[in-house]
């Protein structure tokens, strides 16, 4: 009778710690996952400031831009280092109004940059939490320029191949799957840059 007792105490209790540790493993199981563990980033954003916009500006032009619209992805490497590509598009439109005095005659000149890139880049995460990344990181790559000029009623259109290349000074991102991020840099895409992050993956 009395082994009959302990035993059935030492069962009570083997349940008991059983049903705690599930207890306690649900929770686990349950909890987001941490972005930095996930291994693949998609991302899309826009920036302004981008070094075309300075260098094919014109004293005697007037440019606008419209921006640089910016879609890529990224692959963690390590904890630390992430490769990845992106492709760009931005226009940067200049304008020129010259007045012919003598014949009485407005001339107008316009040109029109429509610059599509392709950069290759490497993130360097000096700060990669469950909800929060800070990084930096370089890209090269090429520009393809669309370009076209219109000289009174005369139009002409040309293809150029430029260089690309972006250097990210500071970038941070916050959140988890779903985030926002921002980046400050000098490149051909842009000086601040900010937009929307998915990541998944183990």
């Amino acid at each position: 009778m009395k082994k009959l007792i302990i035993l059935t105490m030492a069962l009570i209790f083997t349940g008991m710690v059983t049903t705690y540790g599930q207890e306690k493993e649900a929770p686990m199981k349950n909890q987001k996952k941490a972005q930095s563990d996930m291994e693949n980033d998609f991302y899309i954003s826009y920036g302004l400031g981008s070094i075309y916009y300075f260098a094919l500006n014109n004293d005697s032009q007037s440019n606008t831009t419209s921006g640089t619209f910016l879609l890529g992805y990224s692959r963690s490497i390590t904890k630390v280092i992430a490769v990845g590509f992106q492709v760009s598009y931005a226009t940067i439109v200049g304008t020129e109004q010259t007045y012919d005095y003598q014949n009485y005659n407005t001339y107008n000149y316009e040109t029109t940059d429509n610059l599509w890139q392709g950069i290759a880049n490497v993130r360097f995460r000096y700060l990669n939490t469950r909800t929060f990344c800070m990084y930096s990181g370089i890209g090269m790559g090429v520009t393809m320029d669309y370009y076209k000029e219109i000289n009174n009623s005369t139009t002409t259109k040309k293809q150029k191949l430029l260089p690309a290349g972006q250097l990210t000074l500071l970038g941070f991102r916050v959140g988890r799957a779903f985030s926002f991020f921002g980046e400050f840099g000098i490149g051909t895409n842009s000086i601040i840059n900010a937009g929307m992050s998915y990541k998944f993956g183990d």
